[in-house]
């Protein structure tokens, strides 16, 4: 992480000047996929042909939007057509809740007791309506579903004295991240801004501690998915859009740990900006209805 440390003082000014603007969702067409390499423009259903049925699929979310995890469902289902051995990677659950998963699947429990021994409510806390259909279509179709992220603790624990201080008996099995590009510094410069006040002084250790537990959440997610591909041919992420777009989050962490068939997928949401859309902003770029 020092190679971080020394990075941080060309975007100590970005921070303090940076603000960010919803954009209106005028530049994705509703109900269609863009893909912005070439600038071609797809119906939902006719985007399939061209998606591959192996490798990693990162399915990316704004988690608030209800629009989104029924895209994520209709993507899931459409692709079950093509590839029933599929495996589902969900940020929403740490690693330790892997057998909840499992029983859920397995249709050992119900929706309320899912509910509890997953700690929703404490870990994740976003409407479990909004991601149910998902939930029902793999215990359906007996699609494993799989906890990839980190326990909530680690996270603050880095924040609080930094990776490199914490004994590697403590790091739950992540190993360490690799180095961010200066772009998704760039990027992280203006995540980490929006929870301040624009006149507040930015503390450049504070903003240190911000990316290394960026990077941390990244490789644990990267981790999870990585280590469950030999045993499913075709693995789908679901996880918020920022850990995807560009490709600096978890599709980096993915490529250093060796996964180099990555498929990135961004449902397009107004807190994104038209402007930012360059050709490395994601495979494919879909407009939801809402």
């Amino acid at each position: 992480m020092q190679t971080v440390i020394k990075n941080l003082s060309a975007f100590i000014l970005l921070l303090i000047i940076s603000s960010t603007s919803a954009a209106q969702n005028t530049c994705i067409p509703k109900n269609q996929w863009f893909i912005p390499k070439t600038g071609d423009i797809f119906p939902f259903k006719d985007y399939f042909s061209q998606i591959p049925t192996q490798g990693i699929i990162l399915l990316g979310e704004h988690h608030e939007n209800r629009a989104h995890h029924q895209w994520q469902l209709d993507v899931l289902m459409e692709m079950h057509k093509k590839q029933p051995h599929m495996a589902i990677g969900l940020e929403m659950f740490p690693q330790y809740l892997q057998q909840v998963l499992d029983e859920w699947v397995a249709g050992k429990i119900n929706k309320e007791t899912f509910i509890q021994r997953s700690q929703w409510d404490e870990i994740w806390a976003y409407n479990f309506e909004d991601y149910l259909p998902i939930f029902k279509f793999a215990q359906d179709k007996h699609i494993p579903l799989i906890a990839i992220n980190v326990q909530k603790a680690l996270l603050q624990m880095s924040r609080q004295v930094g990776w490199k201080n914490i004994p590697i008996d403590h790091r739950q099995g992540i190993t360490d991240p690799a180095q961010p590009s200066k772009n998704y510094l760039q990027q992280l410069a203006v995540s980490f801004r929006r929870h301040f006040d624009p006149n507040t002084k930015v503390d450049k250790q504070a903003f240190a501690r911000f990316v290394e537990q960026q990077l941390l959440w990244d490789r644990a997610m990267a981790q999870g998915l990585a280590k469950n591909k030999a045993k499913h041919p075709l693995i789908f992420g679901l996880l918020g859009s920022w850990h995807i777009i560009n490709g600096f989050g978890v599709p980096h962490q993915l490529r250093d740990l060796g996964q180099n068939k990555i498929i990135s997928f961004v449902p397009w949401d107004d807190h994104l900006d038209c402007q930012s859309i360059s050709d490395q902003f994601a495979d494919a770029i879909y407009g939801p209805a809402n």
